[in-house]
């Protein structure tokens, strides 16, 4: 794995554990403004971060749709006045826990983690 996808996963974790933060396991979290944007954020950063992966690295994340990432963080930006809360609070629950352990899997089978500072 290239440096700066070890470092782009980093960043993908840095942000699921904000999300985890911010929201915990109460949906109604996502009916705050603040919480809300900061979650966007997060999601946003986590779909650059993935569609910038070497196809090499892409590929060892078993549990990620081809389209997800970038299809999502181009929706929050491009098409913000569109974003669903009910569907961003289903991708939280439903499809980042297994993403996050195919990324730790990723990366503790190239060495051990660094922290992000992201």
């Amino acid at each position: 794995m290239t440096v700066a996808d070890r470092r782009r996963l980093l960043h993908v974790l840095g942000a699921m554990e904000r999300i985890d933060r911010y929201v915990g396991h109460d949906p109604a979290a996502m009916q705050d403004d603040k919480t809300s944007d900061a979650v966007l954020r997060c999601l946003t950063v986590i779909g650059e971060a993935l569609g910038a992966l070497t196809p090499e690295t892409y590929v060892r994340l078993r549990t990620l749709p081809p389209h997800l990432p970038k299809a999502q963080r181009n929706l929050i930006v491009h098409e913000y006045w569109r974003v669903d809360t009910a569907l961003i609070w289903e991708t939280i629950t439903r499809d980042l826990p297994p993403l996050r352990a195919d990324i730790e899997a990723v990366l503790d089978e190239d060495g051990p983690r660094e922290v992000s500072t992201v």
